[in-house]
């Protein structure tokens, strides 16, 4: 039997030991539960009165000797059912404490390509299903760093109908295959306007990917005024690009 259950619902190794014999003996006097489990007399007793304590276990006293039983296994149900109500009871309270905390910004670090790989499916599960992201300072290297996962990215975002809206630098209009890949709106900006991180924006997040390094990184940041303001530069560009 895989007395772990019994560890999840709090029961140490040895308190799962002892309460699992005297369960099979029925009714036992401490003695016999030490020959059965071989444990130490004082680690048996100090666990049963533990047992008892947690309603687990009980006992009567016959001549000069505790007789000690096992309370049903459907205890444990009840005891449950008991920790359920006691929890709904502050449940309101515990969601008022977390909807008054502010949520902390972070950034996270991204190296090399599987771990572009990494942040771009983080972006797909986020979105999924009819999520929407917009890009700008697209150079095209997504595909010729990425290579074959550039296709799936793509075939992925049509599945899940996420919507996207990329700026392209003007170059890439000669790259006839990857912009017949693209899932999406696009412009296009004049390179002078180059930029070296591709910025990808959804939600309250920011990713920068910048595939000119060696290795390439992605950088992901959780800040909800960040995002806000790269989505106004967004579409300040958008209405510029053709």
């Amino acid at each position: 039997m895989d007395i772990s259950v019994l560890e999840d619902l709090g029961l140490t190794e040895i308190e799962s030991k002892v309460y699992l014999t005297l369960l099979g003996l029925g009714t036992s006097g401490a003695g016999q539960i030490i020959k059965k489990t071989a444990l130490h007399k004082a680690t048996v007793y100090n666990t049963l009165d533990k047992l008892i304590e947690k309603g687990i276990s009980s006992f009567i006293i016959v001549g000069k000797e505790r007789i000690f039983r096992a309370e049903p296994p459907e205890t444990f149900l009840d005891m449950l059912k008991y920790k359920e109500q006691r929890f709904r009871e502050i449940l309101p309270e515990l969601k008022q404490k977390a909807g008054a905390l502010k949520v902390e910004e972070f950034a996270t670090i991204y190296s090399g390509a599987q771990g572009i790989k990494s942040v771009c499916e983080s972006i797909l599960e986020e979105l999924k299903p009819n999520g929407a992201y917009i890009d700008f300072g697209v150079s095209g290297l997504f595909k010729t760093v990425m290579q074959a996962y550039w296709h799936q990215w793509q075939k992925k975002k049509l599945l899940y109908k996420i919507k996207s809206k990329c700026i392209f630098d003007e170059s890439v209009k000669e790259n006839k295959e990857l912009l017949k890949e693209y899932v999406g709106q696009c412009k296009f900006t004049p390179s002078k306007y180059y930029s070296p991180a591709d910025t990808m924006i959804y939600n309250d997040k920011v990713v920068l990917i910048i595939w000119r390094a060696v290795p390439p990184f992605a950088i992901k940041i959780r800040s909800k005024d960040l995002a806000q303001a790269y989505r106004n530069q967004f579409k300040l560009l958008w209405k510029i690009a053709k």
